[in-house]
């Protein structure tokens, strides 16, 4: 599914309106073969037709969000426009080295190591109350706990812990 942000869309609600397109992407995949169809939403670096880049609480209602429901993964896209000039490339690098690349960085390792220790790297974790909006697959201080995830087996494994 499209995850991308209206930018008249107030923050308080940015979150909420990925999750509900993602719940409806899953319910949608629960239909396939033993439930098992992966769903891979997609998003864009900044807001519809805007310059500016997602800020950090944007990635975590889009990219969190996407990995705590337990999609198989995330499409980021951009156009031309980030390459426009040498301003704008560096402006594109800053953002990539300062907050994307990090924030998916930890986003990641934090999946890998709940489907580590949780479904022995043969699932993934998925959040167990999926409104449970404050619980996000975060390492460090905004980590929450990982008994608030279960795990989705990947084909050919099955099992509570895969």
């Amino acid at each position: 599914p499209s995850i991308y942000l209206p930018p008249a869309l107030p923050p308080a609600l940015r979150r909420r309106y990925v999750h509900h397109r993602l719940r409806e992407a899953l319910r949608l995949a629960a239909f396939g073969a033993n439930g098992l169809l992966p769903v891979v939403a997609y998003s864009r670096l900044s807001f519809r037709r805007s310059p500016r880049f997602l800020e950090l609480a944007d990635l975590v209602h889009t990219i969190g969000e996407s990995a705590a429901l337990g999609a198989a993964g995330l499409v980021l896209w951009g156009d031309l426009s980030y390459a426009r000039s040498a301003e704008s490339c560096a402006s594109l690098r800053h953002y990539l080295v300062s907050t994307l690349g990090p924030y998916v960085a930890n986003v990641m390792a934090a999946a890998r190591e709940c489907s580590n220790e949780q479904c022995h790297g043969h699932g993934r974790c998925v959040r167990r109350q999926p409104h449970d909006l404050g619980s996000l697959l975060h390492l460090g201080p905004r980590a929450g706990p990982l008994v608030s995830f279960r795990c989705h087996c990947y084909r050919g494994w099955a099992g509570k812990d895969c």
